[in-house]
């Protein structure tokens, strides 16, 4: 069953005469090949089978409005936590808008991203405030079995509640991987050899993702490819781009491109690639994995939450510590030089 009909399913479920779905955040209509939001309602929207609403932070008071002349509404909720004391202050607001939503028969759907917020700050607050948004959900969305398991217990509800629904895929296209590279070479400057084996870590630079152990383990153990480290710089991680960037200057087969990458060029960056590296510390679900399969590319993952359920795929090897994907690593390196070179 695809995703969508999937959640038109969950829906009905929930209650039987809803039309309208307001979906927090908003989606981006202007990423239609990229966008998590807009790839997951992609089907509803274009069959109209109900009216789809994306909301913003800003906006939380036209879910009052909007259940005082439809009790018939939902509110499907994705990443309900917070980063920082600036955005703290916005909770009060969108909790009471949340509340009296679903207090006045309002159906409130929460789609579970994160364990935990990934900086790991103000853990016990999170922890307090997703405890209360699972219990004034009546539907919780997760992207895959093992999730209920650990999502049940840390937010002490039954699984009963938990709906897996699969990820959306990217439509994305590879092209060849000499012009991908030639086109990073002219656009970004990025040195590279036609043969050299390329891994790429793509998506926000933040500490949760590891990239600096990965470009250690390059270093210290002298690792034949290059490492294309490539996205913008999330909030509160500045120190881990300077860090990123004193391995730039001291090896030349580590790239750091700290900048968001536009849509058309995404396609640029994994098919110059051969190998597409995740590192996680710890993750449910990942849009960027989910990504890097639309290229058929080898792909490094840890073992953990829903990644460990995609062993069975072709292209996809797990490790379970930093000496496995050293290993892992070193081998589809060589590989790839074999491949080039036959």
């Amino acid at each position: 069953m695809k995703n969508s009909e999937a959640l038109a399913k969950l829906y009905h479920s929930l209650n039987p005469n809803a039309e309208k779905i307001y979906v927090v955040p908003l989606i981006r209509f202007s990423h239609k090949k990229t966008d998590y939001l807009y790839l997951l309602y992609k089907n509803l929207i274009e069959s109209e089978e109900f009216k789809i609403r994306s909301i913003s932070i800003f906006d939380h008071f036209k879910l009052i409005a909007a259940i005082l002349t439809n009790r018939n509404s939902i509110l499907h909720y994705h990443w309900f936590e917070f980063q920082d004391f600036k955005s703290l202050i916005g909770m009060p607001w969108k909790l009471f808008c949340i509340y009296f939503f679903q207090k006045l028969g309002g159906t409130v759907v929460w789609t579970i991203h994160n364990e935990f917020p990934h900086d790991r700050k103000y853990l016990n607050l999170h922890l307090y405030l997703h405890q209360k948004m699972a219990k004034w959900s009546k539907a919780l969305h997760v992207h895959c079995a093992k999730a209920v398991d650990i999502m049940s217990n840390r937010l002490m509800c039954d699984k009963e509640k938990f709906h897996v629904i699969s990820h959306p895929e990217y439509p994305l296209d590879s092209i060849a991987k000499n012009e991908a590279r030639d086109l990073l070479r002219t656009h970004y400057k990025v040195v590279l050899e036609d043969e050299e084996p390329i891994l790429l870590m793509f998506g926000n630079i933040s500490r949760y993702k590891r990239m600096d152990l990965v470009a250690t383990l390059i270093i210290e153990f002298d690792l034949k490819c290059k490492l294309l480290i490539v996205g913008p710089i999330k909030k509160g991680n500045e120190k881990l781009y300077k860090k990123l960037g004193v391995y730039e200057q001291s090896d030349d087969r580590i790239k750091v491109i700290p900048h968001f990458i536009g849509e058309d060029r995404v396609s640029w960056f994994f098919s110059a690639a051969d190998i597409s590296v995740y590192n996680y510390r710890e993750i449910l679900s990942s849009s960027s994995y989910h990504m890097a399969l639309a290229f058929n590319k080898a792909v490094l993952a840890p073992d953990i939450g829903c990644l460990s359920e995609e062993a069975e795929k072709t292209n996809v090897f797990l490790f379970k510590d930093q000496n496995e994907l050293k290993d892992l690593i070193k081998h589809h390196a060589a590989e790839t030089r074999k491949d080039d070179k036959a």
